[in-house]
């Protein structure tokens, strides 16, 4: 028993002198910084970069969509894609989704910003009103969305008809003139709020005072506007815009989800084009090639709106 005790007792003691190490051990500040990250770093790894080389490498190979046999054919895929008629309009089509939501985007949320930070009765509630849109899953307002607009039974051909602007119910996602811009409507419907909530906290650190001294000055609303709240907010707008275009230009469900990509290719975008080569047409290596394409194309836009990001920064020192 003896025994038995002094052992445990020493083993107690040789687990107390363990973590007293443990709690007298020190490590430069560079190395916690890197011990912090590295969980990050390895889920970032896993989740993007990783994909990302995959995606990368896949490009240079002809695929079996059926026993995903590999055989390296260099940059036949990317010269394949770049004679597809259907590649320059599906390009073409992502650049107008682009333009068309992330620039009404920005013109509308920066008059709605400047219209809820008002002092005006009830700007709590108009706040979160606004907010509404965005906390809305992209595939309910696709399907709320095609109901509205649906000929038999949407509300919208109803309304046309009840004042007589139409005659007889139009298919507007049946249409190629029309099917897309009825997305850029719900894209814009949609992610208006982000720009709204952006422009918002912006607003509120800008200083009145020196919106007071320039009316005292003799400046009207719209000289105060873009003398002094506009270059203010030019660096959130850049950002905004950055982060917009981004998330627009690879936006696949609200666009899918509308038309699945017609009528006739009609709202097939980059993103949309890659999901019909990859599992409609089986053809895995111009899908990941689309894919590669798509991501140098956000590095140069990103590229340029850093370079804008740096000259409004400027402009404000």
């Amino acid at each position: 028993m003896r025994n038995a005790a002094q052992t445990a007792r020493e083993s107690v003691q040789r687990w107390a002198r363990a973590i007293g190490d443990l709690t007298r051990f020190e490590v430069s500040d560079r190395l916690l910084a890197v011990l912090m990250i590295l969980p990050a770093m390895i889920i970032v790894f896993i989740f993007a970069l990783f994909p990302m080389l995959q995606g990368l490498f896949a490009s240079f190979f002809q695929i079996d969509a059926a026993t995903l046999d590999m055989k390296f054919n260099g940059i036949e895929n990317y010269v394949w894609l770049l004679t597809q008629r259907l590649f320059w309009s599906s390009l073409l089509r992502s650049i107008f989704w682009v333009t068309g939501t992330t620039v009404t985007q920005v013109i509308l949320g920066v008059a709605i910003s400047l219209l809820v930070h008002q002092e005006l009765k009830g700007r709590n509630i108009a706040r979160g009103l606004v907010l509404f849109p965005y906390l809305i899953p992209a595939v309910v307002i696709a399907l709320t969305w095609r109901f509205i607009l649906d000929p038999t039974m949407g509300v919208f051909n109803r309304m046309l008809m009840d004042f007589g602007l139409v005659d007889q119910p139009i298919a507007f996602l049946a249409n190629r003139r029309t099917a897309l811009l009825f997305v850029i409507i719900a894209g814009i419907w949609k992610y208006t709020p982000f720009v709204v909530m952006m422009c918002l906290a912006r607003l509120q650190v800008i200083s009145t005072e020196l919106e007071e001294a320039a009316r005292i000055d003799g400046a009207g609303s719209w000289q105060v506007f873009r003398h002094i709240t506009l270059p203010w907010l030019m660096p959130v707008l850049i950002v905004t815009l950055l982060l917009r275009t981004i998330w627009t230009f690879r936006q696949f469900d609200i666009v899918y989800l509308f038309a699945f990509g017609g009528p006739l290719f009609g709202t097939t975008t980059l993103p949309v084009l890659v999901r019909y080569l990859a599992f409609d047409a089986q053809q895995l290596g111009p899908a990941a090639a689309t894919a590669t394409l798509m991501l140098a194309m956000v590095l140069s836009m990103s590229w340029g709106y850093f370079a804008l990001y740096a000259r409004a920064e400027e402009e404000l020192a």
